[in-house]
């Protein structure tokens, strides 16, 4: 992911919904694959009051950012 935290661009959620795994990423859910730049760049955004809706589906219940990252010690 390449974000840059200052163009202005102001938000308060945003669904992720897929990051799909390649090689040197861990799968953290059914839909979501992170590796260090990965959490980096969330984290960031999070700790800027962002909160994530992270589930494949609408029906899908929303999980987790943080826990989905401490159940696999990547934080």
């Amino acid at each position: 992911m390449d974000w840059k935290p200052d163009t202005g661009v102001q938000f308060d959620a945003v669904n992720l919904g897929s990051m799909a795994h390649t090689e040197g990423k861990t799968m953290v859910s059914r839909a979501i694959s992170v590796d260090q730049d990965d959490i980096q760049t969330l984290k960031g955004i999070q700790d800027r009051g962002v909160k994530f809706d992270m589930r494949k589906a609408l029906d899908d219940s929303p999980e987790n950012l943080e826990h989905l990252l401490k159940k696999d010690n990547l934080i």
